[in-house]
């Protein structure tokens, strides 16, 4: 379903193209979202968007490209190599602050928020033949932390850290696997992996996959060590995980993050605020048969279950950076009061 919602999209981008006049193309205005992996929900989420908007937008085209995610994403973002991307809200801050401790490339001072979209929830799973029923049965094994540049491995180093099994000069008391969703879901099959560290928005298919083919147990995070989290990096909330997943037999304690659209300050404020209207507003869509009007939100509602947690009033939830001066601008015509801290530099 996701991966012919996709295709659609391109379709629907080539028949907008095709049906333009040559002076309509040149006049057109490009616009890339930077995604994650196939398995993920940045993926199908971002080519909804990509989709709809184009739909949208009469002189705009939008696209969706997949990628690492997060720490990634940023990265092409302060690069100039794509206009927007999906981000862990702790990433997106981390960079744009320069965090020493976890961001390792120049500070991205010029980062700017669109909007805060979903909750991406921290998954704990382990093969049942390994033996692991807390976070502390983790020392000496296998771990699958997330790729290298990805919003998952980031994350995954705070945390064992504060179980003792990570500091600043990397992990330590355990074996990282560093690979990203196909390739983690084939080493739990293979048994190649005993556990793994997931942030992801809830269900993830690629952890379903795992979950129906091997027997598994979802560890919690023990009660102090989200405190600790929580009391050193307020991004990180408590969380309870439902029972959604085959093999999880309850409820597990865990935390969570807000999955943001990002982009930066130089992409223009028309480009910006057009972007951010279209999301949130209900307006036709130009290239269907019945000129239906819908809102980017509710057309992601209908893709990915987390699609459903996209609404305005939850807009500003867990936003870290200041907000582009093209989202400021329809946040102040909507009457919604913003924080001072997200206020961008350059509306003061």
């Amino acid at each position: 379903m996701k991966k012919r919602l996709i295709i659609l999209g391109v379709m629907v981008l080539f028949l907008a193209w095709a049906l333009s006049t040559p002076a309509d193309a040149q006049k057109k205005r490009f616009f890339g979202i930077a995604t994650g992996g196939v398995g993920g929900v940045y993926y199908p989420l971002g080519g909804a968007l990509a989709q709809c908007l184009t739909n949208k937008i009469e002189d705009m085209v939008v696209t969706a490209q997949t990628g690492n995610a997060s720490v990634a994403n940023v990265n092409l973002i302060a690069r100039g190599e794509v206009e927007s991307g999906l981000s862990q809200n702790n990433v997106a801050l981390a960079a744009y602050i320069g965090d020493k401790e976890s961001w390792k490339t120049p500070p991205v001072k010029n980062l700017r928020a669109i909007a805060g979209l979903y909750p991406e929830t921290t998954h704990l799973v382990a093969l049942k033949k390994s033996g692991i029923k807390t976070i502390y049965d983790f020392k000496g094994k296998r771990i699958i932390v997330g790729d290298k540049g990805s919003g998952t491995e980031f994350d995954s180093r705070r945390m064992l850290a504060e179980v003792g099994f990570a500091d600043k000069d990397g992990y330590k008391n355990i074996e990282p696997v560093y690979v990203y969703y196909a390739v983690a879901v084939q080493r739990m099959k293979d048994e190649q992996a005993d556990a793994l560290i997931w942030t992801s928005g809830v269900p993830n298919a690629n952890i379903m996959e795992i979950a129906t083919t091997k027997d598994v147990v979802f560890i919690p995070f023990p009660d102090d060590v989200i405190k600790t989290l929580n009391t050193k990096y307020p991004y990180y909330a408590p969380v309870t995980l439902p029972v959604v997943y085959p093999k999880q037999t309850a409820p597990v304690k865990t935390v969570a993050i807000i999955a943001l659209w990002v982009t930066r300050a130089e992409v223009p404020e028309k480009d910006i605020y057009d972007i951010t209207y279209h999301l949130w507003e209900k307006t036709p869509l130009l290239h269907s048969a019945t000129k239906e009007s819908v809102s980017g939100a509710e057309v992601v509602a209908k893709v990915h279950e987390q699609g459903k947690n996209v609404k305005l009033e939850n807009a500003l939830l867990g936003v870290t950076i200041p907000l582009h001066k093209g989202a400021y601008k329809y946040y102040k015509e909507k009457g919604i009061a913003i924080p001072p801290a997200l206020v961008p530099p350059e509306a003061k």
